[in-house]
């Protein structure tokens, strides 16, 4: 990756909001760092980050409007107060979906030379529900349930990474069926989606969710 687009972003962060970025530099920077960038026509550039859209307008001196660094200082600001804050896992039914909350910086503690003790902030708790509206369409149906949760994916933890957790026996997956929705569709929640699996949630309870979560993310 081409120095640019971190030397681009410490400048606009630094302030005072430079006035010399060139628009190629500027761009380059948010395909480096952006969840989506789309040029739009009438040199207008869409951005999407962290939940967040700006659309930003190129000058005809081919550098950087002063409100547009600014925009893009406020952009990044957001992008760090949430960034590395912690995950999401959400389990996916027929039924429902449930947002659980976990902290991905808890780590073990250590008691003696050969114990340690799992730090008890790192237990995950449930944050909401979002239950699935049934008609007469299963088709309509299931889209007007993964457009729900969309939205609130959205609301409530914008631009975090989550693990989306199926349940495990049957033939349907509902998990696996909003990761191919959401993917299809292009949308920038997609990108934060880092792992999906199956667990059966009839029986298993909150701390059977977070060990199968973390797993699955890695730690």
């Amino acid at each position: 990756m081409s120095n640019h687009p971190e030397k681009t972003k410490e400048r606009i962060l630094a302030g005072p909001a430079p006035r010399d970025i060139e628009s190629t530099h500027f761009i380059t920077m948010w395909e480096n760092y952006a969840d989506r960038v789309q040029q739009e026509s009438g040199d207008r550039l869409a951005v999407d980050i962290n939940g967040h859209q700006q659309v930003f307008r190129r000058q005809h001196d081919g550098l950087v409007d002063i409100e547009d660094i600014e925009h893009a200082h406020h952009l990044f600001a957001a992008h760090e107060t949430t960034e590395g804050s912690g995950r999401l896992f959400v389990t996916l039914s027929h039924e429902d979906a449930r947002f659980y909350d976990f902290d991905l910086s808890a780590h073990d503690v250590e008691v003696d030379q050969h114990e340690h003790e799992k730090n008890p902030g790192a237990r995950g708790h449930h944050m909401r529900t979002v239950e699935k509206k049934t008609g007469r369409d299963d088709e309509n149906d299931l889209k007007r349930f993964f457009d729900d949760l969309v939205a609130d994916l959205n609301k409530d933890a914008a631009g975090r990474d989550f693990v989306l957790l199926g349940h495990g026996t049957g033939k349907f997956n509902a998990a696996q069926a909003f990761a191919e929705y959401r993917e299809k569709d292009t949308h920038p929640l997609h990108a934060h989606v880092i792992a999906v699996g199956d667990i059966d949630l009839s029986s298993a309870g909150e701390p059977e969710l977070e060990k199968k979560a973390q797993e699955l993310a890695g730690r």
